[in-house]
């Protein structure tokens, strides 16, 4: 198998399937100008370019028997329309560090898409790699990927969130993050176990809107912006808490509902 593009996701991922025992034939880059020569050398050649280069690169190339395969979350098969054999191969991992992200990947859930045979081979390496599959239905992979954002990218702004936060009250961003990572660390691992309900804890979970209420104060002082983006995430977390009683769920929700519009006017 071939790649081309030579960022941290072929990086990664090229790591990743040699380590498994797949034979690869290179990875292409930009610069070299080799592209070609990758897929006239691969029997199945991975598109690890930005989203919107996938059809472009893709139409660029000559292809024989080849099978192409994208690494995008969001791009439907369409844009592989040029190669004989298209295929959707997505690793639900951060690829910011490529050695990281070969190494997370097992244990980790890789999302497929493709026609027979070429499923077969895809799922055949989603399993060399220990990751668990994820099958997407046609047409639904831009709604699959904005989900995934809620778990990685959402999150890493969440806690970019209460660093400032942190950071306004005076606890320095060095000391800060270390100490949110490990509270999301436990976050995940109770989900892990359980699911978001019974995981969540805190004021909202507890059904304790005297908590919240002075939570909602001190961030006005601060912020009001960082006020209203609490609002927002604590109205979705209201029907988590599961346990505290369909009347303290209401008046917790109506609290926020009410300050939501407000600051919306």
């Amino acid at each position: 198998m071939g790649f081309i593009g030579a960022g941290r996701v072929g990086k990664g991922l090229s790591l990743a399937l040699s380590r498994a025992g797949y034979r690869v034939s290179g990875v292409a880059s930009r610069s070299r100008g080799d592209a070609q020569q990758i897929v006239d050398a691969s029997d199945i050649v991975f598109l690890s370019v930005p989203d919107a280069a996938i059809e472009s690169v893709c139409n660029a190339l000559q292809w024989k028997n080849q099978s192409a395969v994208h690494c995008s979350g969001a791009a439907e098969l369409s844009v592989l329309r040029n190669a004989p054999r298209a295929g959707g191969f997505h690793p639900l991992v951060m690829f910011a560090d490529p050695e990281v992200a070969a190494r997370n990947i097992a244990g980790s859930a890789v999302a497929v898409e493709a026609e027979q045979p070429l499923l077969a081979q895809l799922e055949n390496m989603a399993r060399a790699l220990g990751a668990r599959l994820l099958m997407i239905p046609p047409g639904a992979r831009a709604a699959y990927h904005a989900g995934a954002h809620y778990a990685a990218p959402f999150a890493c702004a969440l806690l970019a969130e209460g660093v400032e936060i942190w950071r306004r009250i005076g606890i320095a961003p060095e000391h800060a993050l270390p100490a949110l990572v490990s509270l999301l660390r436990g976050a995940t691992d109770a989900v892990a176990h359980s699911d978001p309900a019974r995981a969540m804890a805190g004021a909202i979970a507890r059904g304790d809107l005297h908590t919240v209420k002075r939570h909602v104060a001190s961030l006005q002082a601060l912020d009001p912006a960082l006020a209203r983006f609490y609002c927002v995430m604590a109205l979705k977390s209201v029907p988590l808490a599961a346990g505290v009683g369909e009347a303290r769920r209401d008046e917790m929700a109506a609290f926020l509902e009410g300050l939501t519009r407000t600051a919306g006017r």
